[in-house]
C-alpha cells in the first residue's frame, strides 16, 4: 500500500495531509501544484494558519498476516 504524504507549515507544528494510492511517477512539482490548491482550504483543528508547503514523501507498507 502506498501513501502521499504533503507536509505543509502552520504558525505552530507542521500538518500532514496523507492521499492514498497515489499516481506511479509522480513529481514534486506535482506535488507543490496540488499542495498549492490543497492550502486555500486546510483548516487546522488546532487554529493555527497553513503558512506553506514543506514537503512531499510516498511511504510504502507491507502487510503480512502472522501465523
Amino acid at each position: 500500500m502506498k501513501k502521499l504524504n504533503l507536509v505543509f507549515n502552520t504558525s505552530g507544528k507542521a500538518m500532514t495531509v496523507s492521499l492514498a494510492d497515489p499516481k506511479d511517477g509522480l513529481t514534486l512539482d506535482e506535488c507543490r501544484t496540488a499542495a498549492e490548491k490543497l492550502q486555500l482550504v486546510l483548516a487546522p483543528s488546532s487554529g493555527e494558519t497553513v503558512t506553506g508547503f514543506e514537503k512531499a514523501t510516498v511511504v510504502t507498507t507491507t502487510t503480512e498476516a502472522v501465523e
